[in-house]
């Protein structure tokens, strides 16, 4: 369960000094030890079963008026991200969050190599809530290595060459629109499983281009996949102070990909790594994650699993969508929870 106000704000002071000492450490070509929060250098005399070698790593949290809050990413973030899969997500609105208006759906073929590979993404708005939301619905594709971003780091060109396909065809345009029209809204920007990879650079091209300040905008990304480089990640972890990876339990997509063969680079999720390692029932517990990526939370998971990026927040994502996101969200509840997954897994190996 979340930490009080108070709790997590004396939890994100000190880790922010516990951050500062690690960059220090880092710094002088040493390691950075987690279980007594001291700079081990590079002795190895010194045992340390949990250390940071990488920045990034560094402990830290968000601050506290930037804190994740699990029931507005269930009850407001999750239609929003639901409705991307539909070709009319206003009906997914109007069940859900009725003062939010679509825009414009964008579709495009996404994909130089196969004609089938369409991408999606719509523009909305909420005059109420003062907002403007972006929300990406993706594909499939070929990793096929990466490529730079502006002067930031690289990105992995499946992900690059989707993003321009959706960008320039028209739903960069839309969004142009609607902060001309509500130049003071926030702006939330978030997807689901490859949709949350596009998201995700949609957010650094907005920033990098001026179009909005990091500060105004809430990245929100479910079941994301790898796409970028240390320095990429360690850019956006720096400058966008409301960006939440989410990730269910064993949900494969997360830790995929690893490595780049093809440019033979390491890639990495920018900050911050929400996990729920349970069925993300209403009342379930997550861990705010203190380090970014591998080797810490849920990268230590081995035995991954498909079904787990098919649920979130307890609910079947795209049969709940399909169905225009019906305000009774008892149906479309996973019909083979996690932990009965998890179970039967162990009963197999067992016999095995």
């Amino acid at each position: 369960m979340p930490a009080s106000p108070a709790a997590y704000l004396l939890l994100h002071l000190f880790l922010r000094l516990t951050a500062k000492t690690c960059y220090e450490c880092l710094i002088d070509g040493g390691q950075f030890c987690l279980e007594n929060n001291k700079c081990i250098g590079n002795s190895t005399e010194i045992k340390c079963e949990k250390s940071v070698d990488l920045s990034i790593n560094c402990p830290s949290v968000p601050a506290l008026q930037y804190a994740y809050d699990d029931e507005f990413v269930r009850y407001t973030v999750l239609p929003v991200i639901a409705a991307a899969r539909r070709p009319d997500p206003q009906v997914c609105l109007d069940n859900q969050l009725p003062t939010m208006k679509a825009f414009k759906r964008r579709e495009a073929n996404c994909s130089s190599l196969f004609s089938d590979v369409k991408c999606a993404g719509y523009t909305g708005y909420d005059e109420t809530r003062k907002l403007i939301v972006l929300s990406i619905r993706g594909s499939h594709g070929v990793h096929h290595g990466t490529i730079p971003f502006f002067d930031v780091g690289r990105v992995t060109k499946v992900f690059h060459d989707n993003f321009e396909s959706l960008w320039f065809g028209g739903l960069g345009e839309d969004l142009h629109h609607l902060i001309k029209t509500y130049p003071d809204f926030e702006i939330w920007i978030t997807g689901y499983s490859m949709g949350a990879s596009l998201a995700l650079i949609t957010s650094a091209y907005m920033a990098l281009t001026g179009m909005s300040h990091p500060h105004n905008m809430k990245v929100i990304l479910l079941g994301c996949p790898r796409c970028t480089d240390y320095q990429f990640a360690m850019w956006h972890s720096m400058n966008f102070p409301y960006s939440y990876h989410i990730i269910h339990a064993h949900d494969y997509a997360p830790r995929v990909p690893f490595f780049d063969n093809i440019d033979n680079i390491s890639l990495y999720h920018p900050r911050t790594e929400v996990w729920y390692n349970n069925e993300m029932k209403e009342g379930d517990g997550y861990i705010i994650c203190e380090q970014a990526d591998q080797p810490f939370c849920s990268s230590q998971i081995q035995n991954l699993s498909t079904p787990d990026h098919m649920h979130y927040f307890n609910m079947d994502i795209t049969r709940w969508a399909d169905h225009g996101c019906p305000k009774n969200r008892e149906d479309f509840k996973p019909i083979f929870g996690t932990h009965q997954r998890i179970i039967f897994e162990e009963e197999k190996d067992s016999k095995n």
